[in-house]
């Protein structure tokens, strides 16, 4: 087995990317980034292919602006400008290259010999990122549609819960774009996206609730596939990013009773009867079961109803977060 020089980490939004970032980070050679969001966002398929010195440096600064600080925080990147000019190399004009240079840099830096990249929607840009990075291997996150429904649903109030950096307005982003039929396509899709790499050996899935109920074992499994040594710190992972609990790191976020939370409250039947309905396939897939209705929840009626206005307004306020339109639109509604 190969040992990755680039690990990807990818899913559904709240499915796990950001715990199991983190599980790999503690890792003694590995080095996990910010969620950098460099495919779809500064880089599409339409993009030009060979770039200027200008747009090079540019380029890398915005890269280097996103890991020093956050990903809210660009508008600034040019203070980055001589860092950027350092690192670049002759001949470097490919995009996809200076992106690679900079995963490299950074790692060796930090005295890593492995970049992780856990950007979640990077799941549909598996295609090229396979073909790109012939050493690269992907952990593919999966997690139960109702606690990522549930997640989604109280993502808004991380600010509120010791992630200062997020901006007001990126918290009403979150708000605004919770719906359950959003959430559940949105979650439909990525799984119906992932399922296409089921066979690939450079592809590994993992049930989010597998890595909390059996977390050494999982995690022990997945460093073979990395072709890594296990390290038991990589279980000590502390509650940052969840939408329910505050930041502490004294408490650990690997544990076997947040499974199912959505069992536990916070989702009315209507959300449930949503997100099954929409999901059942996947559910099936994934082998997680559903909860039975006798009757249709009334509340049913109004998120039908508010969907395209929901659907409307989310598009709005995202649409800045686009690279190429017509490219999110086929690669998440129509999997191409």
């Amino acid at each position: 087995m190969t040992k990755a020089k680039q690990i990807f980490v990818v899913g559904s939004s709240r499915s796990g990317t950001t715990m199991m970032g983190r599980i790999l980070g503690n890792h003694s050679d590995i080095f996990t980034f910010k969620e950098l969001h460099f495919f779809g966002t500064i880089w599409t398929n339409d993009s030009i292919q060979k770039i200027s010195n200008e747009q090079q440096v540019n380029l890398l600064s915005r890269l280097l602006c996103i890991q020093e600080r956050g990903l809210f925080s660009q508008s600034n990147y040019s203070d980055f400008n001589e860092n950027a000019k350092k690192i670049l190399g002759e001949g470097i004009t490919n995009p996809l290259a200076i992106y690679e240079l900079f995963l490299q840099t950074i790692s060796n830096e930090n005295s890593s010999k492995i970049s992780c990249e856990q950007t979640p929607k990077n799941l549909y840009y598996l295609k090229e990122i396979l073909k790109f990075f012939p050493d690269a291997k992907v952990i593919n996150m999966v997690r139960d549609q109702r606690d990522v429904l549930l997640s989604q649903k109280n993502k808004w109030k991380r600010r509120f819960l010791g992630a200062k950096a997020i901006p007001l307005a990126e918290a009403f982003r979150s708000f605004v774009n919770y719906h359950p039929i959003l959430t559940a396509k949105v979650w439909n899709s990525s799984l119906t996206h992932s399922s296409k790499y089921l066979n690939s050996p450079r592809v590994k899935i993992v049930k989010f609730e597998d890595l909390l109920s059996e977390s050494e074992n999982v995690v022990k499994d997945i460093c073979s596939f990395l072709d890594i040594d296990f390290e038991e710190k990589m279980l000590e992972v502390p509650v940052i990013g969840s939408s329910t609990e505050n930041d502490s790191k004294s408490a650990l976020i690997i544990d076997s009773s947040k499974v199912n939370k959505w069992k536990k409250g916070g989702l009315s039947n209507a959300e449930i009867y949503l997100s099954q309905n929409q999901s059942s396939e996947n559910m099936d897939k994934f082998a997680y079961d559903r909860k039975e209705f006798s009757f249709l929840p009334i509340m049913v009626v109004f998120y039908v109803i508010s969907f395209p206005i929901k659907l409307g307004l989310a598009f709005l306020l995202n649409i800045h977060r686009m690279g190429s339109i017509s490219e999110v639109i086929k690669k998440r509604f129509f999997n191409k």
